[in-house]
């Protein structure tokens, strides 16, 4: 049996483990583990960016068109530039200088980003679904995110979660 996990909960355990990855960033000088840890982070956010706007906010979306509440359109132009961030990220080599130096803007910019989803989406999201409807969002969006990551990316995940 899979463990049942509601949508909200998915979502905020990955803010805190791409958090998490950025603040190892601080603990290395090495350009090696830099950029592997920059390409985790990448691969992450590119999953959890999959399961928001493939099952999280089209529910959202529907939930709230007859309210006329316009917080999901908000945070979609946001997602458009994330993954415009992301795909910046994945054709900048990871050794190189460039690819650091965006890299500290982008992580700004991810930060920022969470805490507005955190703030304005969330409290929403609880108010328009029940608990099962969150639990079954969550379920798809898990889905998702599995999809979403390349086998090279679980690769990745277990040398660094092992």
């Amino acid at each position: 049996m899979t463990d049942l996990i509601n949508a909200i909960d998915l979502l905020l355990q990955d803010h805190r483990l791409i958090g998490g990855l950025a603040e190892e960033l601080d603990t290395t000088d090495d350009p090696a583990e830099i950029g592997r840890i920059y390409l985790r982070i990448v691969d992450e956010l590119s999953a959890h960016e999959a399961a928001e706007q493939e099952v999280v906010f089209p529910a959202f979306r529907a939930a709230l068109e007859r309210s006329g509440d316009h917080t999901v359109a908000d945070r979609m132009g946001e997602h458009e530039e994330m993954n415009e961030l992301l795909a910046e990220m994945r054709s900048l080599a990871p050794e190189g200088f460039a690819f650091t130096k965006r890299g500290s803007a982008f992580l700004l910019e991810v930060e920022g980003h969470f805490q507005r989803e955190e703030e304005s989406v969330f409290a929403r999201m609880r108010a328009a679904f029940t608990p099962d409807e969150l639990a079954e969002l969550g379920s798809q969006a898990r889905a998702v995110k599995q999809r979403s990551l390349t086998p090279a990316d679980d690769e990745s995940r277990v040398a660094t979660d092992g």
